[in-house]
């Protein structure tokens, strides 16, 4: 037997995944059962390559345009030939080339790794503007104990926060706008689903009878005509020059494309990579937010010590949120990681499409076209110097840095081998700061704003449920909030 096999004849485990919830116990199942070999599950979405974590040195060596995350998040085409000779007849997630959100730009990336990491500082006023303005806006008063739906609450305010910094001020208090951007990322996630309940070769015709698939298509032409006026208005502005041109994410991306002589780049363009950056932005920094308030509700000794952290570290400033307050926030930052810990945004962060035949040390080979993610969330194996790894500490990574060589590390968007929450190598998620910072702005104006707590009868911290290898928060489940003071 050679030593280059291709991994579907010697290395994977096959079993047929069943749909709805006895799918989402069995790739659990199937994680720990087989966390150190390579195994293969077929999905409702096609079949997935599951790789024991050792193999993310291998994988992170190969660049974006070899093996794609994003094209992993959601495979344009039909299953490749590989994949059709063993007659599996679903398409990969989210079936990007109906939902549009597989769609990849260097103009984009340019503008969310080096622009907008570059001037996350400058924005932490005005995103904690935002936040005050959409929580005394679309928030209750919660001058009593008030129940409060986290999952669509703080959709809008992640929303509006993000688009601070991504189609500026006022755009980002623009209802129209803020309806779009949300609608879109809705439509695409369970437009997606439902059509890829029909067999891959009867989409084209399908998608038209998918509610959710024509909406897309009307949230693209939505965004372009609320971008347009925008855009001249800033045009009519540009040659005033008394006028400071705006600092925001449609200017860095406008200012890439000229310099790159991107002729591709229209406002049409701009329009569908706004809608799609919000996407990206909105839904996983609510979520990350959604688990780490359960957190804290089943576990009130924790908000004490954070609030008092908050009021201190913005004590020089009487309250008001500063660049480097966020980074003095070691508790909260601890908090957040722990949450991440336990309640990662999928048991597989690590994932990539083959765009080229991938090899691994040890002699496996992949083809082309195949889907390949690393079991990145196995709480056992956690280094030995982190303690009980089973145990919620909160505070498990402040105290991990408090020796001076470690004063840096362990932080929430450090991606490690040990914390692959937001992938790993030189491709991990480039707005992994973004989120940081949003997160704690968010948290920080909860935490000095209300107390929390969970509705009469609810025991302990609620169960997360996955879907697919998704892990997510029970929706059920209310937050009770009541102002300060």
């Amino acid at each position: 037997m050679s030593k280059k096999q291709t991994w579907c004849s010697v290395r994977a485990t096959k079993r047929q995944a069943p749909s709805g919830r006895a799918h989402t116990r069995l790739a659990d199942i199937e994680l720990r059962q087989f966390k150190n070999s390579i195994f293969q599950v077929v999905t409702p979405d096609g079949p997935r390559v599951f790789l024991p974590r050792k193999y993310a040195h291998d994988l992170k060596k190969y660049t974006r345009h070899e093996a794609s995350g994003m094209k992993a998040l959601a495979d344009v085409s039909f299953p490749p030939a590989h994949v059709v000779r063993q007659q599996v007849d679903r398409s990969q997630r989210h079936i990007g080339n109906y939902t549009t959100i597989d769609h990849e730009s260097d103009i984009m990336l340019g503008a969310i790794k080096i622009d907008l990491n570059r001037n996350l500082g400058t924005f932490v006023g005005d995103v904690e503007q935002e936040v005050a303005h959409c929580f005394q806006t679309q928030f209750p008063s919660c001058n009593e104990w008030t129940p409060i739906d986290l999952h669509d609450k703080l959709l809008r305010v992640v929303a509006q926060a993000s688009a601070r910094i991504f189609v500026g001020y006022p755009m980002c208090r623009n209802e129209e706008w803020l309806d779009c951007s949300t609608s879109f990322a809705m439509d695409a996630m369970n437009g997606g689903e439902k059509l890829k309940q029909w067999h891959p070769y009867l989409r084209p015709v399908a998608q038209w009878f998918v509610p959710e698939m024509r909406r897309i298509r009307g949230d693209h032409r939505h965004a372009l005509a609320l971008f347009l006026p925008e855009l001249e208005r800033r045009a009519a502005k540009a040659g005033d020059s008394d006028v400071v041109p705006q600092n925001d994410m449609i200017e860095w991306m406008i200012e890439r494309a000229r310099n790159t002589g991107d002729k591709s780049f229209d406002s049409k363009e701009l329009a569908n990579l706004q809608v799609l950056t919000a996407t990206a932005a909105i839904h996983t920094t609510r979520l990350a937010i959604i688990h780490t308030l359960y957190d804290l509700a089943a576990r009130p000794e924790y908000v004490q010590p954070l609030r008092e952290e908050i009021l201190e570290v913005t004590r020089d400033s009487n309250g008001i949120l500063q660049k480097q307050h966020l980074t003095q926030m070691k508790k909260l930052d601890s908090f957040m990681k722990e949450t991440q810990r336990h309640s990662p945004p999928s048991v597989a962060t690590f994932q990539r499409k083959a765009m080229i035949p991938i090899d691994l040390s040890d002699g496996s080979h992949f083809p082309a076209g195949t889907i390949l993610q690393c079991n990145t969330n196995m709480l056992e194996e956690a280094p030995a110097v982190w303690g009980d790894p089973y145990a919620f500490d909160g505070f498990r990574f402040y105290k991990l840095r408090s020796k001076p060589e470690d004063a840096n590390k362990f932080q929430f968007a450090s991606p490690s081998y040990d914390s692959m929450q937001f992938g790993f190598g030189n491709d991990a998620c480039p707005g992994r700061f973004f989120a940081s910072n949003q997160i704690k702005i968010i948290l920080a104006y909860i935490l000095t704003h209300y107390d929390i707590k969970f509705e009469e009868g609810v025991v302990g911290r609620p169960k997360n449920f996955m879907f697919e290898v998704n892990v997510l928060a029970d929706p059920t489940k209310m937050v009770l909030f009541k102002k300060i003071g």
